[in-house]
């Protein structure tokens, strides 16, 4: 199956204080953790961000194509952009996340438009696997400032893939200096 890889590192960091996914985290910074994990399992990798100090990794860095609308921006210019009809989407910080993950979702995302995780009643929508056909859904909730990513996969044929056998470390993300402390 051809996939791309959507990895989004366009986030504001508020709580951080700087960018999360260039911060040094276990020797490296947060998003090469993200990228060696995705990196065995697409064709391609391209990095949504706002800042083009991600071009140091060495892929396509887009920008957002609609500004300040969070998560769900980010995916709508990766899907916009991707060659390919599913698209494996992280965010940059969630550093533990494991192939083993990853490949349940992918193996889990025929038939449907969206395959995420879900863990103690809990779904986990920036680890997931994406159809581009999302694009024009995606679009018209950010056209009527809809920004909740939630809200619009409900919009869409999904699967939530039980992951309670996961560990909960996986899902970890990285918000504040405390979180890296933790």
């Amino acid at each position: 199956m051809d996939l791309t890889g959507i990895i989004l590192a366009g986030g504001k960091s508020s709580r951080m204080g700087e960018d999360k996914g260039l911060m040094s985290f276990e020797g490296k910074p947060m998003i090469q953790h993200i990228i060696d994990v995705v990196k065995p399992l697409v064709n391609n990798l391209i990095i949504i961000a706002n800042d083009q100090e991600y071009e140091q990794f060495g892929y396509t860095v887009y920008r957002d194509l609609i500004k300040n609308k969070g998560p769900l921006a980010g995916i709508y210019t990766g899907l916009t952009h991707s060659n390919t009809e599913k698209n494996l989407v992280l965010s940059c910080d969630v550093p533990f996340v494991n192939e083993a993950i990853l490949k349940l979702l992918i193996d889990s995302c025929e038939g449907v438009d969206v395959v995420i995780p879900k863990k103690d009643n809990r779904t986990h929508q920036l680890i997931g696997v994406y159809d581009k056909s999302c694009t024009e859904i995606f679009k018209s909730e950010l056209e009527d400032d809809q920004l909740k990513l939630k809200l619009a996969i409900e919009k869409l044929n999904y699967k939530a893939i039980n992951a309670n056998l996961i560990d909960d470390k996986i899902f970890n993300n990285i918000n504040s200096r405390n979180d890296i402390e933790a």
